[in-house]
């Protein structure tokens, strides 16, 4: 393990170099990160995950995770969702930063630059979206930015209720929908109307709330869906 000089070209070999960087500071010595290496070979094979484990950061429970990952939200949904609450989703500034020379324009507005703040919700596109979904969700009145949006429907009661399910599965349908919409209209070049991502949401979530609420809550559900 003998420390080798960073001006390698490979990206993966830097990231490499990284891990084994980071792993002798943790363990503290060359020596005693073989012999933690050591302990996680099993079968012969190495158990990544006990690497893992050590090196994450320790971080809280964050106040939003049942908001999130829950048993009516698709879990790409939520991966999508996780991304842009870290700011982490390939946005054009982001890209910019980087290194990337690109016009940074909005695509489905057109009249700003894009950001994660800019796409969910200050874009005239995804809030007129979000604020037809909130309408459907008797939610009328209310239309802030999306950090400040997935706080409150964290925060709200009856968390095992099938509202709040309805709630959060239509928050991470939405923000994948806008992401996939972005993504659309810059890779291939076909744009859907406000319409065709409010018909896609609902109908997204009304299948999925439906296939997770008891059959005893089935007409309630369906009540509830219909009747916004």
């Amino acid at each position: 393990m003998d420390y080798v000089s960073q001006d390698c070209h490979s990206e993966s070999w830097r990231s490499l170099l990284k891990v084994r960087n980071d792993l002798v500071a943790k363990t503290g010595s060359i020596a005693e990160a073989r012999d933690f290496l050591s302990t996680c070979i099993s079968g012969g094979k190495m158990q990544l995950h006990k690497v893992y484990d050590l090196l994450r950061e320790p971080n809280s429970k964050v106040s939003w995770v049942r908001a999130v990952w829950n048993k009516a939200v698709v879990p790409k949904h939520s991966f999508i969702v996780v991304l842009a609450m870290q700011g982490k989703l390939a946005t054009i500034d982001q890209l910019t930063i980087r290194g990337m020379h690109l016009v940074n324009r909005c695509v489905l507005c057109k009249a700003a630059s894009e950001d994660h703040q800019q796409l969910f919700f200050q874009c005239n596109y995804s809030s007129h979206v979000w604020k037809h979904l909130l309408d459907w969700m008797g939610l009328r009145g209310r239309s802030m930015r999306f950090k400040t949006e997935l706080h409150w429907i964290a925060h709200r009661r009856h968390r095992r209720h099938w509202k709040f399910l309805w709630v959060t599965s239509c928050m991470t349908a939405l923000v994948y929908s806008i992401w996939e919409e972005r993504n659309s209209r810059i890779f291939n070049n076909v744009e859907h109307a406000v319409e065709h991502v409010i018909r896609r949401v609902q109908f997204l979530v009304s299948v999925k709330l439906l296939h997770v609420t008891p059959s005893s809550h089935e007409d309630e559900v369906l009540y509830g869906l219909n009747s916004c």
